[in-house]
């Protein structure tokens, strides 16, 4: 019977003679990605039963701390585009302002990284036992220390001290008592939502402030809990959910401003692009869509012998890439904005029933007040803002 080892050779081995076979041949890289990995995760993770499942969560969760610096290795790369390829072409040769569009790009880029690494490292409030001091999750060695890890990139965690987070939970519930709003509900309201009452979480063991709930990723309980972020490898809540709503905006506005800087010289590539080789839907050269980007392969190929690669083919790859993304952040920034207008969380908003008040609602502009502050300038620059 052959092993799962000898699957994956045979599936290498067949990836190599389909990569060498002769031009006239069709070579599909996206079904060789499949097949391979196939068989790597067969190889990797051989179980067929529901230890499998186990395995891949454990393997997925010795992932999770790579995929923040994925984030901030994509901020780099769009940056260095800028200060390889687009201020020559897009700004020097246009006779545009190279020192404004240089400071605007810095700046922005300033904000992204700023605030990614905010919510990548920075606690999001975690609940603390007043009495115990520490939660169900947290050991005897953690509170030893006085510490817990929360979040990390690249298997850095960051380390918050539990007595921190004890006054924090404490301020935060003294705040919510003092801006509830409870009414007497009319016969057509059945409920508030979120509850202004505490609550108590089986998981943890522990009572928590109202709006509090617990996330199954990082296993604690987390003050005005949002969501549980992959792509930070952190939790949104209380404490760095401006921050995270900071970075959705500068993500947005970064995107917009590369997209509407390339915006002419793309169409101008791709009309010309048509006009010599046709209209073709999967490209007239490498067969891997309308943009006929170039395989990775063929790319590092090229890299090799030329040391530097096509200012076409970076503008073919980054504009659709920032014009994707632009699009993806606005929606995204417009959903928390409608939420915090009326005073919820996404958690909250999605279970909301349609005929609850909500009693943390102060208006619309208090409620934003609440979040991002008075200060336009601290919204500007990346300082470290204490949430109100």
């Amino acid at each position: 019977m052959p092993t799962l080892g000898s699957k994956l050779q045979r599936t290498w081995s067949d990836f190599v003679q389909a990569l060498y076979a002769p031009v006239g041949q069709d070579f599909n890289a996206f079904y060789w990605l499949y097949r391979l990995s196939s068989a790597l995760l067969d190889t990797v993770i051989p179980c067929r039963d529901d230890s499998r499942r186990k395995r891949i969560n454990g393997f997925v969760s010795r992932l999770r701390p790579l995929v923040p610096s994925a984030g901030v290795t994509l901020t780099l790369l769009c940056v260095g585009s800028y200060f390889t390829t687009f201020r020559d072409t897009a700004v020097r040769q246009k006779g545009k302002s190279e020192a404004l569009h240089t400071s605007i790009v810095v700046w922005l880029a300033v904000n992204i990284l700023s605030h990614y690494l905010y919510c990548v490292f920075k606690s999001p409030g975690i609940v603390i036992s007043p009495k115990s001091g520490m939660t169900a999750h947290i050991n005897a060695s953690r509170a030893a220390k006085n510490e817990i890890k929360v979040g990390g990139c690249c298997f850095i965690q960051s380390r918050v001290k539990i007595n921190e987070e004890k006054k924090r939970s404490d301020l935060y519930k003294r705040h919510c008592t003092a801006n509830v709003r409870i009414e007497e509900p009319a016969e057509n309201i059945a409920l508030h939502h979120p509850l202004p009452d505490d609550t108590f979480c089986h998981k943890c063991e522990i009572n928590r402030p109202p709006r509090s709930h617990h996330c199954r990723v990082c296993e604690v309980c987390v003050l005005e809990y949002d969501h549980h972020c992959p792509w930070v490898n952190n939790c949104i809540g209380y404490n760095n959910y401006r921050n995270f709503v900071l970075l959705i905006f500068y993500v947005m506005l970064g995107c917009w401003y590369g997209a509407c800087m390339l915006a002419w010289d793309f169409c101008d590539m791709m009309r010309k692009y048509a006009t010599l080789h046709g209209f073709k839907l999967m490209g007239p050269h490498y067969g891997t869509g309308f943009l006929d980007l170039p395989p990775p392969w063929t790319l590092l190929k090229d890299y090799r012998k030329t040391g530097r690669i096509d200012d076409d083919v970076i503008l073919r790859a980054v504009f659709p890439f920032l014009l994707f993304v632009s699009i993806c952040m606005f929606v995204f920034f417009l959903d928390h904005m409608r939420s915090i207008a009326k005073g919820y969380t996404t958690l909250e908003k999605k279970t909301r029933p349609g005929n609850a008040v909500n009693p943390f609602d102060l208006g619309a502009t208090k409620n934003f007040e609440r979040v991002f502050g008075c200060s336009l300038i601290n919204m500007t620059i990346p300082f470290p803002t204490r949430t109100k």
